[in-house]
């Protein structure tokens, strides 16, 4: 019997990991959301030799990368410094989160201002801003990275973390990669589209982060 309860019991934290693996995943892809960015990019990469192009995509993965890595390990000490609650943090990362899913929802969501985007067009280097943030390492996926960081109870969660982030920078870095081909093939309609999906899933998020807030900070308030 001990035996069977050891092995339900593996299966049960193994189950409970990949699930954590999966939303975080999940939550941070939406937030970045790279299919958001291909326009932007193509724009602000069109003077760019092919060895420019490929030499700032991958300083703006990287950066971005590092930047979401941080917050992901100094997300409680953060919170900690400020006296932040995470059931405050889930709550206001929420609002945050739901207001940048109405705004995809309705084709209106700018992660760059256009007097930000012009001054992009006349910078050699626009690896680190725009590109790494805030285009893709933007307020909604700092806020996504935090939340989630409080999750991560122990070393394996922290390495499952981290182990999301770098898959969805890798997803980003294939998506910029393929850009034009991908841009040709869906065109400014189906990116919209896409954009409104991924409204619809931020939105999900969004809600769920409100809720459990609620629930934390309100025990009982829910049932």
């Amino acid at each position: 019997m001990d035996f069977i309860s050891f092995l339900m019991d593996q299966n049960s934290t193994m189950g409970a990991s990949l699930s954590y693996l999966f939303n975080t995943f999940i939550s941070v892809f939406v937030m970045v959301d790279p299919f958001a960015a291909i326009p932007v990019y193509l724009l602000l990469t069109e003077r760019f030799t092919p060895s420019d192009v490929k030499k700032t995509r991958r300083k703006a993965i990287l950066i971005a990368s590092s930047i979401l890595l941080v917050f992901a390990f100094t997300g409680m000490s953060i919170l900690n410094l400020f006296g932040i609650s995470i059931s405050a943090l889930r709550i206001a990362g929420g609002i945050l989160l739901l207001r940048f899913a109405l705004e995809h929802m309705m084709g209106s969501s700018e992660k760059m201002k256009h007097d930000e985007e012009d001054e992009s067009r006349l910078k050699d280097d626009i690896s680190v801003v725009p590109l790494a943030m805030p285009l893709l390492a933007g307020p909604g996926a700092i806020s996504t990275i935090v939340v989630q960081s409080t999750e991560a109870h122990n070393f394996l969660y922290y390495c499952l973390l981290v182990i999301a982030i770098i898959l969805v920078m890798f997803v980003t870095a294939l998506t910029l990669n393929y850009s034009q081909y991908l841009f040709r093939l869906l065109g400014k309609t189906g990116l919209n589209l896409m954009g409104r999906i991924m409204g619809i899933l931020i939105a999900a998020i969004a809600i769920e982060f409100v809720i459990k807030g609620l629930s934390e900070a309100f025990p009982g308030f829910l049932k």
